[in-house]
């Protein structure tokens, strides 16, 4: 046993084990984690990881919910000034019945507009602007792990509306280049309105030479028109193609209809039956009116219809529109067309289907337009040809309180003695603006109520994570602290134990000195 001291290996063992505990110990001490790489647990750490990606996902998310917030709050808080505003204009026109000086009511009036678009452009988040303008604004607000990827949750913030639309434009030219068609009967002619009926050659770009580029998959189209008396018998207002492609407007039982079809088979795409969209008009009555062909190649777009700049409604199945060579039509059909679903010729004259109204301007362009871009396009359409919206053009029309913005329902008010003015006419009026504001502040009040729930939602399941990363890897500081130090007399006693081993060989050698 002199060569071999198995006590001394023992003792050794013991100091070994010892210090690697104690070691493992000082590092969950001064770490604070029982797990810190894959080396102490591969599963723990490999589930962390994950974990704490998520946790990154969740904040940043949480990052944009607070951008969100910030745009539906800067926005609720003009709520107030434009309240009172409302109410102010409301008692000045009431004052108007006990005699009080019609020009300086008129003049407190006007200022009390200009604080209500004061505070609807002063509603601004770092250019989110939820009160005047219709923008969509798309924002993230959740997100869940789908296997190896994330899946994201949207809620889209639509901009309210209530400002003015864009200020006219130039009303000779299309406000945006490369208009494929634009028929101004003001330049064309000499004078508004008289673009009916007519037939133009083809032209490039719109029912022609489309080909080239594999079709028409995109187009702004709008025209400006007044509807005759009769609005129920079937008028053709604009109408390009044949009976086999082709896109047209028309009127059709009280209703404006857009319609559009690609019915040819031997197209690189597959054909796309008619599709329409409606709108209610009156008649006798100026609009704009326009038609955004969204398409694609496997026919899942759509028609978008607005009437006079505010949308009305969309139709889905539409796909690419290709060349329809023939003369467009406005006011007739040129040649045949389909119609209600229905392939149908001219009929002219008393009873035909000649559109029995005026048509002011038509401009296309194939894009797909929207936003401002599209009010700078409906603006170019409606100068010098909508009649001025004051208050008889509101009064008992509830369409177009509806349509109309909330600047522009408080400006039909002035001047006081414009044509058909009378108080109660005015109070109609300013209800209607009074519950457009209503409405748009409680829409984006459930927008700040839906954030700020959602908001907590995140912060709590960040916090869950957390804990749930904690309780995986996380040391236990006191136990750890209690082990630690029965660690250090381990190894005190582990390292006197091999001296006392060791000594007994020296021992043994003592015996042949």
């Amino acid at each position: 046993m002199v060569l071999t001291n198995a006590s001394a290996q023992t003792a050794l063992q013991t100091l070994r084990t010892t210090t690697d505990d104690l070691q493992t110990a000082q590092e969950r001490v001064s770490t604070g984690l029982k797990v810190s790489s894959a080396v102490d647990n591969p599963a723990f750490f490999l589930v962390t990881a994950t974990q704490r990606a998520d946790r990154a996902v969740i904040d940043g998310t949480r990052e944009n919910l607070d951008y969100a917030l910030g745009a539906v709050r800067t926005a609720l808080a003009a709520q107030t000034q434009i309240d009172e505003a409302i109410l102010n204009i409301k008692t000045a026109v009431v004052a108007l019945e006990n005699g009080t000086a019609e020009e300086e009511l008129q003049s407190l009036i006007e200022g009390q507009i200009e604080l209500v678009r004061d505070a609807l452009n002063a509603a601004s988040f770092n250019g989110v602007n939820l009160l005047a303008e219709r923008e969509t604004e798309t924002f993230i607000i959740g997100v869940e792990r789908e296997q190896s990827s994330y899946g994201f949750q949207t809620l889209d913030l639509v901009g309210q509306g209530l400002a003015l639309r864009t200020d006219p434009v130039d009303t000779t030219a299309p406000p945006y280049p490369g208009a494929v068609l634009d028929l101004n009967s003001s330049t064309m002619l000499g004078a508004p309105g008289l673009l009916n009926p007519t037939t133009f050659n083809t032209i490039n770009g719109l029912n022609t030479g489309t080909n080239i580029t594999g079709g028409v998959d995109a187009r702004t189209f709008a025209i400006s028109f007044e509807t005759g008396a009769d609005i129920t018998t079937e008028q053709i207002i604009y109408e390009e193609g044949g009976n086999v492609r082709g896109l047209n407007i028309s009127l059709r039982n009280g209703n404006l209809v857009f319609g559009g079809y690609n019915l040819v088979a031997s197209d690189p795409t597959a054909p796309w039956a008619y599709q329409e969209v409606q709108a209610t008009v009156e008649a006798n009555t100026r609009y704009t009116a326009q038609l955004v062909l969204d398409g694609n190649a496997s026919n899942t777009g759509e028609f978008r219809a607005y009437l006079d700049g505010v949308f009305v409604d969309a139709a889905t199945g539409v796909g690419i529109l290709y060349d329809h060579p023939g003369a467009v039509g406005v006011g007739r059909i040129n040649g045949d067309a389909v119609v209600n679903g229905t392939v149908k010729s001219r009929v002219a004259g008393p009873g035909g289907n000649d559109f029995q109204g005026l048509v002011d301007k038509v401009v296309a362009y194939n894009e797909v337009y929207t936003g401002a871009e599209f009010d700078q396009i409906n603006s170019y359409l409606a100068e010098d040809w909508l009649p001025d919206q004051g208050i008889q053009y509101y009064i008992g029309v509830d369409s177009r309180k509806e349509s109309a913005t909330l600047v522009e329902l408080l400006e039909a008010i002035v001047p006081l003695d414009q044509d058909g003015f009378s108080v109660a006419g005015a109070l109609e009026v300013l209800d209607a603006a009074q519950a457009k504001a209503n409405t748009a502040f409680a829409q984006i009040g459930f927008y700040e109520s839906r954030l700020t729930r959602q908001s907590d939602y995140l912060f709590d399941l960040s916090d869950s994570v957390e804990q749930g990363i904690a309780a995986l890897v996380e040391a236990d500081l006191g136990e750890e602290s209690a082990r630690l130090q029965a660690l250090e007399i381990q190894t005190e006693l582990a390292t006197q134990g091999l001296l006392l081993t060791n000594g007994r060989t020296a021992s043994l050698l003592q015996l042949f000195n």
